[in-house]
């Protein structure tokens, strides 16, 4: 708001001091010249003027500025030939007015009727040559295109201005767009592969406990099959038995684990994501990790998520990698994995933190991690990540 009133302000301080200039050079003449009644009248309108460009025209209709400016130069018209002394001089600062704040075609009339006008009146004055009226004509028509030539210039600044408001608009709603999308991508993500789980567990569940169900049903009927024979065959038969039991518990209790667990995801978002990239883009992306699958929190895969995909992003959009490696490595109580390409940057180019690195940053520290970044040598980028698996995020953070 302060802005915008000292910009406000600007602007009509420079119409105002072009003005000033233009009377001040008039009003030493007009002080010798003239008599104490014409001397007075042109400071009154002198004072007029300067009200009239002060005084803010936004609120003004477009008949109100034309109707000012009828009165002001019919003013200065009737001052100049009915009181005399310095009146044509005060044309000048109607011209600007003129060039300023009238539109279109109205304003070269209105400009044209009032010069003409004056120059008619110059030309019947006895003393006043033709040396005199050109001068003027001359002046007259400069400050005319100069007031033009501002409005057109402030014009296409407020264009300028509206447009890019209207950008960061679209900006903000596009990265508003681009992090739905990014939710969108992951609750897939996510979804898939509870999908997954509950597909393994039920299968182990129908596939594998049947079969277990069905051999304890036999293993009780060879039972009673035994009840006179050997002793240690009847000992076998109870030790198989409980096997039997304690493993169909067994597989019920991790069906029932993996079926209803949603608070773990681990690395195949981010493999996913990886081979989705590297569909869309040629460029070859690798995951590299020690383990098959490591069991994370569904915080710190999103977490972990949204910084590779962050990464991924910054690379393709200003390196022409040809290939990006993802290392992801369990270190006991901390989840650590680096991302890194070979793009063109060098070890001579400095890297200034933007908003996908600040990003970063925010992320981590809510999960009390940290990151550090660096050009590789002799080429490339890379991103080196550390998370505590066991330490709860800060107080505040936000669960998505």
């Amino acid at each position: 708001m302060l802005r915008m009133s000292l910009k406000a302000i600007q602007k009509r301080l420079l119409i105002i001091w072009f003005s000033v200039l233009i009377i001040l050079s008039l009003l030493p003449n007009s002080f010798m010249r003239e008599t104490p009644i014409q001397f007075y009248t042109t400071m009154v309108l002198f004072f007029f003027y300067i009200v009239l460009f002060w005084v803010s025209k936004k609120n003004w209709k477009p008949y109100q500025i034309e109707l000012v400016t009828i009165l002001l130069g019919s003013m200065s018209l009737i001052k100049s030939v009915f009181i005399g002394g310095e009146g044509f001089g005060m044309m000048l600062p109607l011209a600007v007015f003129i060039g300023f704040h009238i539109e279109g075609k109205r304003s070269l009339a209105y400009a044209t009727f009032f010069g003409v006008c004056t120059t008619l009146s110059l030309y019947f004055e006895d003393i006043l040559q033709l040396a005199h009226i050109v001068p003027f004509i001359l002046t007259y028509i400069g400050c005319y295109i100069g007031a033009r030539g501002y409005r057109i210039q402030d014009t296409a600044y407020k264009t300028n201005q509206l447009h890019l408001e209207e950008l960061q608009q679209a900006h903000a709603e596009l990265q508003e767009a681009h992090e739905q999308l990014q939710e969108a991508a992951l609750h897939t993500m996510q979804v898939a592969v509870l999908e997954e789980r509950t597909r393994i567990a039920r299968d182990i569940h129908d596939a594998l406990g049947h079969s277990l169900t069905s051999l304890i049903v036999q293993l009780h009927a060879v039972k009673y099959m035994l009840q006179d024979g050997p002793p240690q065959a009847q000992e076998a038969i109870r030790n198989m038995l409980g096997v039997a039991k304690q493993s169909l518990e067994e597989i019920r209790s991790s069906v029932h684990t993996l079926a209803v667990d949603k608070t773990s995801l681990g690395l195949t978002p981010l493999r996913a994501m990886l081979s989705q990239a590297e569909k869309h883009t040629g460029v070859k992306m690798e995951l590299v990790t020690d383990k098959l699958d490591i069991t994370l929190s569904q915080e710190i895969t999103i977490t972990i998520y949204r910084i590779l995909q962050e990464a991924v992003t910054n690379t393709l959009r200003h390196s022409d990698a040809k290939h990006i490696e993802v290392v992801v490595e369990n270190r006991g109580q901390h989840l650590w994995f680096s991302i890194r390409d070979d793009g063109s940057i060098t070890p001579n180019k400095a890297v200034k933190p933007g908003f996908g690195l600040h990003g970063i940053q925010e992320r981590l520290t809510k999960l009390n991690g940290r990151f550090r970044y660096f050009v590789r040598t002799p080429h490339g980028f890379q991103i080196d990540v550390e998370i505590p698996l066991n330490t709860p995020p800060q107080e505040g953070s936000i669960r998505r």
